[in-house]
């Protein structure tokens, strides 16, 4: 019996107890002597991509590097948003504060009148043209009077040049264009306009109208005027126009021995 006991090995049976907790400690030691288990436990999730990202560095160092990218990004997107808030409602605001601005103040509609002068002077002389033509030819230079009414309290009315033309039945045979005007607010403002024309070639209307200035019936004209004007309210956003087209019919006739020309009559009206 002896013998049999020398070869048989020693064989130690643990408590279950001890089995437990040295796997309990084997299980959670790697843990607990990390410094930082969710880190490690998130950049797990992500293959290393350093070939894509230039980067030689791990998983952890390439998961910061992303969230520093990120968190900017979303800094940035934030300040866009409040800035394109500010700026949408600061531009409504001002819309409608200029709309309110322009009823309360909307300028009334201008009153244009348009008066002939007089006649400085007014001649048909013979002549010969360029091709050796004899015809009449027609030097006269005439004043007119531009009446604006601005009744507008607060804004002055701006004129564009006004377009001026003297006409023989069809045949216009004299035009001008004024300098720009500008009439003060809650005004009544006289403008000085000439047209005029020297040593103008009248062919077959040139006799026509000698005989007619000799006359008791009178030479007839027609003055045709447009005038275009505008209330400059805010800057171009809002400036109303206003278009304003005068005809004057008018007669002249020889006077004192046929040594000038006067007007006899003069009629003008507002077409549009």
């Amino acid at each position: 019996m002896e013998r049999r006991e020398d070869h048989y090995s020693n064989y130690f049976v643990q408590s279950p107890s001890s089995l437990s907790h040295d796997l309990e400690f084997e299980f959670q030691s790697p843990t607990r002597s990390d410094s930082a288990p969710l880190v490690l436990s998130r950049v797990n999730e992500f293959p290393k991509h350093s070939d894509f990202l230039g980067n030689s560095t791990g998983n952890k160092l390439v998961y910061e590097d992303d969230e520093k990218m990120l968190v900017p990004l979303r800094s940035s997107n934030s300040g866009w948003w409040i800035v394109l808030q500010i700026g949408w409602r600061f531009f409504f605001s001002l819309g409608v504060a200029l709309l309110v601005f322009y009823i309360a103040t909307q300028p009334p509609h201008p009153d244009i009148s348009f008066r002939i002068g007089r006649f400085n002077q007014f001649m048909l002389e013979e002549g010969v043209d360029s091709h050796g033509a004899s015809t009449k030819f027609l030097t006269f230079n005439c004043s007119t009077k531009l009446i604006v009414d601005n009744k507008s309290n607060v804004f002055g009315l701006h004129i564009h040049p006004p377009s001026i033309k003297f006409f023989f039945g069809p045949l216009n045979f004299a035009k001008a264009q004024g300098p720009k005007l500008y009439a003060l607010s809650h005004e009544s403002t006289t403008f000085q306009l000439y047209i005029g024309t020297t040593n103008r070639a009248m062919y077959g209307a040139g006799a026509e109208m000698d005989d007619m200035l000799q006359s008791r019936v009178g030479l007839p004209l027609i003055l045709r005027t447009s005038i275009i004007s505008d209330y400059r309210v805010v800057w171009n956003i809002i400036n109303p126009k206003y278009h304003h087209k005068v005809e004057c019919l008018l007669l002249l006739a020889y006077k004192e021995r046929h040594s000038h020309v006067t007007m006899i009559r003069e009629k003008c009206r507002l077409v549009s």
